[in-house]
C-alpha cells in the first residue's frame, strides 16, 4: 500500500489531452472520451476528481481504494467514482474502454461513494452515443435527455460484493494486511486473534464491529478480490483456486458462484462496449 505515495505516470491515455483538460476545467457538464491503459505498475498516487467519473470498462479490471474501503470493478461493466473522493486506483490486465466525465452540478443527487452497474448495457449505449458528440457544441434537447437517463441509471447502483472495508484499528489492520499480503495463509481464527493480540471473542465482535460483516466473510472476500486480478490477467481457474487457498477447484467454483451468482468462466465473458478491439 505505500506504493500509493509515490510519483508515477499517468493511468489512461486519451487523445488532443490539451483540449481535454481546457474543456475538463470549463463548464462543459459533460466530457466523454475512449482511453487506454499505458504500462504502469502498483497504485496511482491518491487523487480526487472536482467532476464525477463513469467508467465503461472494455477490457482489464480496475481497483479503486479510499482511506476506509476498496472496490473492484470487472472488465465490461461500469463504475462510478464521485466528484472530491479521495482515492487510490491501478489497472489489471490492461484497462481499457471509455469514460464520461460530469460536472459536480450535473452530479448532484448522485451516489456519494464508488459503486459498481452489473447490468451495464443501457449505459455503455449511451457511453457510445456520447463519444460521438462534438464537446464544442451546446446541448440539444435529444442530448439532454440521454444525459438525464445517464443520471437516472447511475442513481441504481448493485449491491454486488465487491466491496472490501479495511479496519482502521491498529492491531486489525495488521491482520487484514497479513491477509490482503497472502490470501491463502490458512491460520485458525485463533490464530488471527493472537496476531492482533486479542481474546477470540474480541477480536470477532471488534473485527466484525469495524468491517461490518464477520471475519470470516471477510476473508472470502479478500479470496475473491485476489482470485477477479489473477483471472483478469487470464491465468486458469484451477491455478487461480489454488493460488486463494481453496483445496479444490469445484469448492473455488462454488465459492464464485455464491459470492456472484455465476461462475468464473461465465463472469468475464458477456457484453462488449465502447472502446473494445
Amino acid at each position: 500500500m505505500s506504493e500509493k505515495g509515490q510519483c508515477r505516470k499517468s493511468m489512461f491515455v486519451v487523445k488532443n489531452m490539451e483540449e481535454l483538460r481546457r474543456l475538463y476545467d470549463s463548464d462543459t457538464p459533460v466530457l466523454a472520451y475512449a482511453f487506454k491503459r499505458r504500462t504502469v505498475e502498483g497504485w496511482t498516487p491518491e487523487h480526487s476528481h472536482p467532476r464525477g467519473q463513469l467508467v465503461a470498462l472494455t477490457q482489464g479490471l480496475l481497483i479503486v481504494e479510499t482511506a476506509s474501503e476498496r472496490w473492484m470493478f470487472p472488465s465490461r461493466r461500469c463504475a462510478w467514482t464521485p466528484p472530491n473522493c479521495k482515492h487510490a486506483a491501478r489497472s489489471v490486465g490492461g484497462a481499457a474502454g471509455a469514460m464520461v466525465d460530469l460536472s459536480p452540478e450535473m452530479c448532484r443527487g448522485l451516489p456519494k461513494t464508488p459503486c459498481m452497474f452489473n447490468s451495464s448495457e443501457l449505459l455503455f449505449a449511451i457511453v457510445h452515443r456520447m463519444l460521438g458528440w462534438d464537446l464544442r457544441q451546446p446541448l440539444n434537447p435529444a442530448k439532454k435527455h440521454l444525459i438525464t437517463t445517464l443520471r437516472d441509471e447511475i442513481r441504481q447502483p448493485d449491491q454486488q460484493p465487491l466491496r472490501l472495508t479495511m479496519p482502521t484499528e491498529e492491531r486489525l489492520a495488521r491482520v487484514a494486511d497479513a491477509l490482503l499480503d497472502d490470501v491463502a495463509d490458512d491460520r485458525t481464527l485463533d490464530a488471527w486473534a493472537h496476531v492482533a493480540g486479542m481474546a477470540r471473542r474480541t477480536f470477532m465482535r471488534a473485527f466484525s464491529a469495524q468491517a461490518g460483516i464477520s471475519f470470516g466473510r471477510w476473508r472470502q472476500q479478500a479470496r475473491l478480490f485476489a482470485a477477479l486480478e489473477m483471472l483478469a490477467q487470464r491465468k486458469s481457474v484451477t491455478e487461480v483456486a489454488i493460488a486463494v487457498g481453496y483445496d479444490s477447484v469445484s469448492a473455488f467454483i462454488e465459492m464464485f458462484r455464491t459470492m456472484l451468482g455465476t461462475t468464473p468462466q461465465t463472469y468475464f465473458r458477456g457484453r462488449q462496449g465502447p472502446g473494445h478491439e
